[in-house]
């Protein structure tokens, strides 16, 4: 797995974001772009997007089970996502998209985690 620590960083801080985008539209918070179900799962679409696109050179790979379980469930969220910004959006629709992206992306952190506990570290000698 060839992410970077700062291309993680950037997914995780996208997640929280994501995050308290979920909490304020659940606790009817009206800021700009969430005042409306559809605007606020437009925003987790845009944040779900970059957090996919923070891993897409090894999501698109299909190297491992797991990289075939991530791309789907990115697919299924997209899917979902998408399907309801072009329905009515509702409260119900907005938290199946929202669990959909979540789930993906720890699917996406905890395959990243994995590999960087059971990755040996190369360890190279220098040349005299």
């Amino acid at each position: 797995m060839k992410t970077t620590v700062y291309q993680d960083s950037i997914s995780a801080l996208l997640a929280i974001v994501g995050g308290i985008t979920v909490f304020a539209k659940l606790e009817s918070y009206s800021w700009w772009l969430i005042g409306s179900w559809k605007g606020a799962l437009g925003v987790l679409a845009v944040l779900g997007l970059g957090m996919m696109l923070t891993n897409v050179q090894e999501l698109l790979k299909l190297a491992d089970g797991a990289a075939i379980t991530e791309f789907s469930l990115w697919l299924v969220a997209a899917t979902v996502t998408i399907a309801s910004l072009f329905a009515t959006t509702n409260k119900a629709e907005f938290l199946w998209s929202s669990a959909a992206i979540g789930v993906a992306w720890l699917a996406q952190f905890s395959h990243y985690l994995w590999h960087l506990l059971h990755t040996p570290p190369h360890h190279y000698s220098p040349a005299h």
